[in-house]
């Protein structure tokens, strides 16, 4: 059976050999038995530059001090999402309210500035990565050229034939609206596993840019989601009927240390490694 990895945030600078060489040596390390992939047919379709180089960059300090964003959809979008991650991590809407009055910079950004400061209270790392992911999924989900160019390099993989699919992260997203789209399009691809981790399809701006159905794709005989709670892409939820859709299977207890976001980290989960090993 073939293997399909895809790759979310953050892999600017690498290569498909490489994320083959980081994702297989963390699942042959987690089940202690070197080589366990070496003649699987093996595919990682690498589109991190691409969107890096279509994703308006830039550090947290810099939006913060220049604005999140010029666009008023993206500049929503992004809001919206780091809000869901704020009330969902403890915060208030009063505390919100309170911090936006004492915030400078540009009107339409103090809240976007408030939810960070009170973010980056809880933890140096959330609104750093809460950012990027937000603004490359906003990028892959509602730009069309960047739709384009990452669909263009990830779809034919799916298309030859019937594979295992592991993807983390943006991953997620790609995959999960790939796979809809050969559904719908009466040539669904064989998938006996669509393993999901670190996801952020719970976050409710990502759903609305995918709009409907949300749904297990049809051809995908099992999707497992796995995430560490303390992952805040993940918004700390299972992907259930409530959050997202009916019929995957989670892993919520899974322990990434103090990385919680990591893909290796993950891979290297004991139930994640063990699905993985069985599918393929």
């Amino acid at each position: 059976m073939r293997l399909v990895l895809v790759h979310g945030i953050n892999q600017e600078g690498k290569s498909e050999q490489i994320i083959k060489e980081e994702w297989l040596g963390a699942l042959e390390q987690a089940l202690g038995r070197p080589g366990r992939f070496d003649r699987a047919s093996v595919r990682a379709p690498f589109y991190g530059d691409d969107l890096a180089r279509l994703t308006d960059g830039g550090t947290l300090g810099q939006a913060i001090a220049q604005g999140v964003a010029e666009d008023d959809e993206e500049r929503a979008f992004i809001t919206a999402g780091l809000q869901q991650m704020a009330l969902d991590a403890g915060l208030t809407d009063d505390q919100i309210s309170t911090q936006q009055t004492v915030e400078q910079g540009f009107p339409h950004d103090r809240r976007f500035i408030a939810i960070v400061r009170l973010l980056e209270g809880l933890s140096p790392f959330h609104g750093e990565i809460a950012l990027r992911v937000l603004k490359q999924a906003y990028t892959y989900l509602k730009q069309p050229h960047a739709t384009a160019a990452v669909d263009a390099i990830v779809e034919p993989v799916l298309r030859e034939g019937p594979c295992v699919v592991v993807a983390h992260s943006l991953g997620t997203v790609v995959t999960f609206k790939l796979l809809r789209k050969l559904a719908a399009e009466t040539s669904p691809v064989h998938v006996p596993l669509f393993l999901t981790i670190g996801s952020p399809l719970a976050i409710v701006a990502v759903q609305t840019a995918l709009k409907k159905p949300r749904a297990v794709p049809g051809g995908v005989a099992r999707w497992f989601n796995g995430l560490d709670p303390n992952d805040f892409v993940t918004l700390g939820r299972a992907l259930t009927a409530e959050t997202f859709a009916a019929g995957i299977d989670n892993r919520t207890d899974i322990d990434n240390g103090d990385d919680p976001h990591a893909s290796q980290r993950y891979l290297k989960d004991s139930a994640v490694s063990a699905a993985v090993d069985a599918a393929v």
